[in-house]
């Protein structure tokens, strides 16, 4: 059975960012997308009061000292709830990276059919990275993330994990375009791009977000662009 978190992510694609700002407000009464009914909204409330919280704890005390038990204390919720929200502590830290995933395969799945394939996956990716860089509960998210799990050493494997599954979920969008699934060299140009563009956006995170990522993004795959047709 999938989680709330998860149903959630799902509801939202492409992404959604007046949703998503929801996660920063005090107040879901006012602000709220017509379409967002009050179970939506309570669930909402509860996911953004359960992410908020763990966070907090994870960047305070550390994810490994950070117990369930914590989060839900300081959350409100049972734990019970909790894990109708987020099965596992892990999950929490990659929350937003899933959520980039399933937006990025709806966004190359949906560009421009005059593009060819590794165009419009850096055009998703552009496109991304500019709602990205306007969503501040998102940015925010992102970077804590990063943080907590570079601070984490078992976190590690989960890092990696969740890189892998970006790119699967990139090249998987390109076969829904129409290309050839046994295209090798597609496949691994394709993870290239995604792996530019992870390399942006961590020099971004690491930098406290005080440039602009989809300038760095472009003109990364400018570069690459360049030095493969010279």
């Amino acid at each position: 059975m999938a989680t709330h978190s998860e149903e959630f992510e799902k509801s939202q694609q492409p992404l959604d960012g007046a949703v998503l700002r929801l996660l920063d407000s005090s107040d879901l009464s006012g602000s709220a997308p017509a379409t967002l009914g009050k179970r939506e909204r309570n669930k909402l409330h509860t996911l953004r009061s359960i992410y908020q919280s763990a966070l907090y704890l994870f960047d305070m005390q550390g994810f490994d000292r950070t117990t369930v038990d914590d989060i839900a204390l300081r959350a409100g919720v049972t734990p019970r709830t909790l894990f109708n929200y987020f099965p596992t502590k892990e999950s929490i830290v990659s929350f937003p990276l899933g959520y980039l995933g399933r937006s990025l395969s709806s966004l190359v799945r949906t560009a421009d059919p005059s593009l060819n394939p590794l165009e419009a996956l850096a055009d998703g990716i552009i496109k991304l990275f500019h709602e990205v860089s306007r969503t501040p509960s998102l940015s925010n998210a992102l970077r804590l993330g990063y943080k907590v799990v570079n601070n984490t050493p078992s976190l590690g494997e989960l890092n990696l994990a969740r890189r892998s599954q970006l790119y699967l979920v990139a090249w998987k969008a390109l076969m829904e375009r129409g290309v050839d699934p046994d295209s090798q060299s597609l496949r691994a140009a394709s993870s290239g791009i995604v792996a530019c563009s992870l390399a942006t956006m961590f020099s971004w995170l690491e930098a406290d977000m005080n440039f602009s990522l989809v300038d760095l993004t472009r003109s990364a795959f400018a570069i690459m662009s360049q030095d493969l047709n010279s």
